[in-house]
């Protein structure tokens, strides 16, 4: 299970002090609560890294087989399809990274809860021969809506996913040639 040593540390801490944990709103009412959102955090995370690593078979650790998923106006019903319009984009081919932040646990019961969080994901380009880096990237400002169940080992895996992409922006970078290298 993946527990996240930010939210363990709060659920310690509401313990040791009597107090809640506020997240925005949401209160934790208990560290179980607690240990949920980290839970659920540590996999949105690795939904990230995934993606970066282009290993989508990870994939299998952040929804459930019978997901249903939309992505960029795409839908899919189930994780092979989900995994298979992951490896046929252009995820494979490029350089990219993203980033969640903003995530926000709600709705939290014992066996669901829903998120929202937002993401960046940068897309580099190819880097020619003769250059160092990526001459463009392409930016895009995410928001992912989840709906979360809890499995029979405890795991927390996505049921449900909306992707809406908001903004792409196409910039150049510091274009470096090789032959300027001491």
């Amino acid at each position: 299970m993946y527990i996240s040593l930010a939210a363990s540390a709060l659920a310690l801490f509401s313990l040791a002090s009597g107090q809640l944990a506020n997240y925005g709103g949401f209160t934790a009412s208990s560290p179980t609560d607690a240990m949920t959102i980290g839970s659920i955090h540590n996999v949105l995370a690795l939904f990230n890294l995934a993606l970066d690593s282009k290993n989508f078979e990870a994939l299998r650790d952040v929804y459930t087989t019978d997901v249903k998923a939309r992505v960029a106006r795409v839908p899919t019903n189930d994780l092979d399809s989900l995994i298979k319009f992951y490896n046929g984009t252009a995820l494979g081919d490029v350089v990219t990274q993203h980033t969640a932040h903003t995530i926000f646990v709600y709705d939290l019961q014992r066996e669901s809860a829903k998120s929202i969080s937002y993401a960046n994901a940068l897309y580099f380009s190819k880097v020619q021969e003769g250059q160092i880096f990526a001459r463009d990237v392409d930016s895009f400002y995410e928001r992912y809506d989840d709906v979360w169940q809890r499995q029979k080992d405890g795991r927390w895996l996505i049921k449900e996913r909306s992707i809406n992409i908001y903004v792409s922006i196409t910039s150049s970078w510091l274009r470096v040639r090789g032959d300027y290298l001491v």
